[in-house]
């Protein structure tokens, strides 16, 4: 078992890494839930053990490079569900604020990409549930369910429940 205790970098953010751009490295799939945790067992898609015992302050990003020799492992962040919502009209404040504390309410993470606030679900069905949450809003919004990489805004990730 290989085991891990920092990354030496990010093929998104850290000048490096051109050589990672054929694909010639292992990838190791975890979902974001898995991202948040210190200590975790895994194995690669070409079957490398792994073992994640990360140091005090570290945690794990999508595009995480992870040594092994001449075979470097890269994090790739599984896809999931999330709802994205987008304002019909901008700069209505008062939707806004409301948009804002019935989500919280429901302890979900955020990201917030131009107008558009995005936050993950586990089924399709809970877009049921937000449309009755935003019934008193529902006129100045666009919800739309779609998979993709979630990245919590900075500051925003919070605790579900």
């Amino acid at each position: 078992m290989l085991e891990i205790n920092v990354p030496i970098g990010n093929i998104f953010l850290d000048e490096g890494f051109d050589n990672l751009k054929d694909g010639n490295f292992e990838r190791l799939k975890i979902s974001r839930i898995e991202l948040d945790k210190k200590i975790l067992r895994r194995k690669t898609d070409r079957g490398t053990d792994i073992g994640l015992n990360l140091n005090s302050g570290i945690k794990l990003r999508n595009g995480d490079v992870l040594v092994n020799g001449k075979n470097p492992i890269v994090i790739e962040q599984l896809s999931e569900k999330v709802i994205r919502v987008r304002l019909k009209t901008s700069n209505n404040k008062k939707v806004m604020i409301l948009l804002g504390h019935i989500i919280g309410n429901r302890h979900r993470p955020i990201s917030i990409q131009g107008e558009e606030i995005i936050f993950p679900i586990q089924a399709d069905s809970e877009k049921e549930v937000f449309e009755k949450l935003f019934h008193s809003i529902i006129n100045y919004i666009e919800l739309t369910v779609e998979e993709r990489v979630f990245s919590p805004h900075s500051g925003a990730d919070v605790h579900e429940h």
